[in-house]
């Protein structure tokens, strides 16, 4: 084998020249490797706010994420839902289109499910200003326990509960389940949506209120809770609830026109129209029993409300006055429209000197005094079933007093025939 020998100085030179090619080569790859984990980091890290009607500027959002599952081939006795799949795609664009950062889960069984929540809040879960999503489709279930309705999410490997119950209860999620992660996540609104059938008992439902246009308030924490349809009825296999809830969320869910939709508006517009196409579904809308999570409301903005608003550089008009006044009486319509203590309240909090704030005070004490009425009433029928019940349990127990000293006379009457025909015999 024959060497090639160079000279000292060349020899060091080319040396060098290897060394620095490649020291540039692995820091432009590092570098690379670090913006490309720092934008996976960052992914759905966006800030979203809100303006006023009043033009003031609401910053609401840091962060927005979603979690989608969706079940589509079940293994327990459960028909498949071919379907979803598609659907799901379809979902997961629109999502990103605005600006959430999407994990999806598909066809997971009981363990991966529960981890699939577990894992998500875990990561999102515990950012204030984050904004969640969660949207289920598959089966869903309720049953009735000592008069108490429960609702679950059917993961792939729970078997059918008419054919297996206690093991349907050891694989499905219960919606309190749900529910008390609802409580424990910190982040300032979540919005949970079931392309599925429940029973609403986690939520307090409410007749479907005026949209109101977008407050301080709104800002307040909320977890919401949006299904297709309630308890006992039947979701179509190819879903009419996600096409609509996406179609919403792009513009059509907007009802009051202020750019925004938000989960009270996305609510009503599902239940309307989901409702017109005549599937036998009657989607449920409202938010946690909870008066710490109940105030504000999930914010969609649309697409020409998202870019933060222009720096004035003209002296306001002098015909604002007259808009504020509008502004302000067109707001007094949708709170009349509601004629709720929450809405009166809103009024208050965004005009605290308005021309209708001494009425929205005194509807507010009237509203408080109905309710207090409301809840006596309720309490007196309470006591006055309790006392017909106390009544029927005392007559319940006399007739079964009656019954058994009947029996017991019966019994010794028996007796006494018996000895008296073997007194007869013996004779």
């Amino acid at each position: 084998m024959c060497w090639i020998r160079f000279p000292m100085a060349v020899g060091m030179t080319l040396f060098l020249s290897v060394a620095l090619l490649l020291a540039v080569f692995f820091a432009a790859a590092g570098e690379g490797l670090a913006q490309r984990g720092e934008q996976a980091k960052n992914r759905g890290i966006r800030v979203v706010g809100v303006t006023t009607r009043q033009g003031k500027r609401v910053e609401l959002y840091q962060g927005s994420h979603a979690l989608l599952v969706g079940v589509s081939k079940y293994t327990a006795g459960w028909p498949s839902l071919e379907s979803i799949p598609g659907e799901m795609d379809r979902l997961e664009a629109a999502l990103k289109r605005q600006g959430f950062s999407v994990t999806r889960v598909d066809d997971p069984n009981s363990s991966q499910m529960e981890a699939a929540f577990k894992d998500f809040i875990n990561q999102y879960g515990y950012d204030l200003d984050n904004r969640l999503l969660f949207f289920y489709s598959g089966h869903g279930f309720t049953r009735t326990t000592r008069g108490r309705r429960k609702g679950y999410l059917v993961p792939a490997d729970a078997p059918n509960p008419h054919q297996d119950l206690r093991g349907f209860n050891r694989k499905a999620l219960t919606m309190s389940q749900v529910q008390t992660w609802a409580r424990e996540i910190e982040a300032k609104h979540a919005l949970f949506l079931f392309d599925s059938c429940f029973s609403g008992t986690i939520f307090k439902s409410r007749a479907l209120p005026a949209p109101r246009h977008i407050t301080d308030k709104t800002a307040k924490p909320v977890r919401q809770f949006i299904t297709a349809g309630s308890a006992g009825e039947e979701v179509p296999a190819k879903s009419v609830f996600l096409p609509t809830f996406i179609r919403a969320i792009e513009g059509e869910g907007d009802i009051n026109g202020d750019g925004y939709v938000t989960g009270t508006e996305l609510g009503q517009y599902l239940h309307q129209k989901v409702m017109s196409y005549n599937t036998g579904q009657t989607p449920q809308y409202g938010k946690i029993r909870d008066p710490d999570l109940d105030e504000g409301d999930f914010v969609f903005p649309l697409k020409a409300s998202i870019s933060a608003p222009v720096a004035r550089t003209q002296p306001r008009p002098a015909a604002l006055p007259r808009q504020s006044i509008n502004a302000e009486e067109e707001s007094w319509t949708d709170v009349k429209l509601g004629n709720t203590i929450e809405d009166y309240q809103d009024y208050l909090s965004e005009y605290p000197q308005g021309r209708f704030a001494s009425i929205a005070k005194r509807r507010i004490r009237r509203l408080n005094r109905a309710e207090s009425g409301r809840k006596t009433r309720l309490e007196e029928d309470r006591q006055r079933r309790e006392a017909e019940a106390r009544r029927q349990a005392e007559v319940r127990r006399r007739n079964r007093e009656a019954e058994e000293r009947r029996l017991a006379d019966e019994r010794r009457r028996r007796e006494a025939d018996r000895r008296r025909q073997a007194a007869i015999r013996r004779d």
